[in-house]
């Protein structure tokens, strides 16, 4: 197993999750990309995680490489940017991993490892397990034990449609709604001709990825209708989960905390659709609910600050105007002793009011910092 980041106390973090997940003993750590690029023809690893942001050459690029002279190797990227998903993806990935680390998202992502090493993934016709739809953040077709991918579209149009569908599915959505909104300015027989293409792109692309979906055709009502037959959309299995989780009891923090790490990035969110929004925003707090709901019980418990700090940064990175929030995270900073951290986001949090909105930050947050900063220097001056 290689590990490739140009920062030595990720490569060490990492290193130590991964040890803790699977007591791995073959690791090989690289700070230098192109130095792992030239060992991994030599050490010929089963798997590679990579940074993307790195000197001299990117991760995407590493691993394009690192595939060309060790084409059985899986490939998972672990970093701080959302942004290359689709890219990283498009290698084949099997993981993509976001900073900070999360102890449960990394113990998923070795049980994915281990059950594809072990040569377990086989043909859907011979895997009783259903198929899978995921639309968090980016979209992704799972036949039955295979990995997600991303499905190749002929056009644009045709990816935004199926998801439009998708979007009501088992609802009948009349052609009249959906040539207004995909060709308003064509005339009527031209986009006729463009939204039957459109459709018959769509069953191509289904077929061709052995989804068991269906359009079905209502000449009488003239639409559509997806018929999902057997396949589960990763929201909806998702927002049953978290409805069997809403006692806080011990045994299910567990459960929410992964659930919580199964909410990949916000609801269609690579692809901006506006008539998604609704959804996405409902989902998204839904989570950020859930998400406070779970740091305020860890905040209480002694035993549990860093897991309150860890989930409050994901909720501050989710809704970077709540200003109580930012208080608390500072705090904990301080608490556990990340004193450049507390400065660090007390000037995101500036950056964010004065900037963004032209508000000044809340008082009892600048109070809080002023003072804080004020021992911190005699501290320092005691030092």
């Amino acid at each position: 197993m290689l590990l490739i980041d140009d920062e030595r106390l990720a490569l060490v973090q990492l290193e130590r999750m991964l040890n803790q997940a699977a007591e791995l003993t073959a690791i090989d750590t690289f700070q230098n990309p192109l130095h792992a690029v030239e060992q991994a023809e030599v050490l010929q690893p089963d798997v590679v995680f990579l940074d993307i942001h790195m000197p001299e050459i990117s991760g995407l690029q590493a691993a394009e490489l690192i595939q060309q002279v060790c084409p059985d190797a899986d490939i998972v990227f672990v970093t701080a940017h959302d942004e290359y998903a689709i890219n990283a993806f498009e290698l084949n990935a099997v993981d993509y991993v976001l900073k900070p680390l999360q102890k449960s998202r990394i113990q998923k992502t070795v049980e994915r490892l281990i059950r594809r090493r072990a040569g377990r993934i086989k043909s859907f016709q011979d895997i009783d397990q259903p198929q899978m739809i995921y639309c968090f953040k980016t979209l992704r077709f799972q036949s039955q034990g295979l990995i997600p991918e991303i499905p190749k579209w002929r056009t644009s149009k045709a990816q935004e449609l199926f998801l439009y569908l998708l979007h009501h599915r088992k609802q009948l959505v009349h052609k009249s709604t959906l040539l207004e909104l995909f060709f308003p300015e064509m005339e009527l027989k031209r986009a006729m001709t463009q939204l039957y293409t459109a459709i018959y792109q769509i069953r191509q692309c289904l077929q061709k990825m052995g989804m068991e979906l269906a359009i079905q055709n209502s000449s009488i009502q003239e639409g559509y209708i997806l018929d999902m037959g057997q396949v589960v959309l990763d929201t909806e299995m998702w927002e049953r989960g978290l409805a069997k989780q809403d006692d806080l009891a011990e045994q299910n923090k567990d459960k929410l905390l992964q659930l919580l790490d199964d909410y990949e990035g916000d609801y269609m969110q690579d692809y901006g659709y506006i008539w998604a929004e609704n959804e996405r925003e409902r989902l998204r707090q839904l989570w950020l609910n859930h998400a406070r709901g779970l740091a305020q019980s860890f905040l209480q418990n002694d035993e549990s600050r860093l897991a309150a700090l860890n989930l409050f940064e994901r909720i501050q990175a989710a809704d970077p105007y709540n200003e109580a929030e930012g208080l608390i995270v500072m705090k904990l900073y301080d608490e556990l002793g990340f004193y450049d951290k507390v400065s660090a986001h007390y000037e995101r949090l500036l950056l964010t009011m004065e900037k963004e909105l032209g508000l000044p930050v809340a008082e009892p947050v600048s109070a809080w910092y002023k003072q804080w900063q004020s021992q911190r220097m005699g501290k320092e001056h005691i030092c």
